[in-house]
């Protein structure tokens, strides 16, 4: 699949997208914890929860290679020493962003089939099973 031209940002952008991937780090962070909670009780999500984690998270992943080659394409250009260290804090935190997505990803997709909807189109012998085997928490 070929990926499109991006709209590659002036350096007097890199203000913003220092602010835009620190605000991502927070938010994925965020996520990846609340995610782990759910997990333990995956029954209290719905499907449209999971889902639209699944697109956006999936959406921000396929993003990633963006913001590495705009760092890359702003290396190759004169930088102070305050732009410098903005964009060394930038691949850091893509960096820490990479492994979060992916988990995220990871843990969305083990829970998609133990949503509430899930849970309530089985019969009550089913629920049981899945309780005995370990695939559900009892609860």
């Amino acid at each position: 699949m070929t990926r499109p031209t991006p709209n590659w940002q002036p350096l007097s952008m890199l203000p913003t997208f220092v602010e835009m991937v620190s605000a991502q780090l927070e938010e994925v962070e965020t996520q990846r914890r609340s995610l782990r909670e759910a997990q333990k009780q995956p029954h209290v999500l719905d499907d449209y929860t999971v889902g639209r984690v699944l697109k956006v998270y999936g959406e921000q992943q396929e993003f990633m290679w963006v913001y590495e080659a705009q760092i890359e394409r702003w290396q190759k250009e004169p930088l102070s020493q305050t732009q410098h260290q903005q964009i060394e804090t930038m691949s850091e935190q893509l960096k820490q962003i990479k492994p979060g997505l992916k988990e995220i990803l990871e843990i969305a997709e083990d829970i998609k089939d133990k949503t509430i909807e899930s849970v309530l189109g089985k019969s009550d012998l089913e629920v049981a099973l899945d309780v005995l085997s370990g695939k559900m928490p009892p609860g």
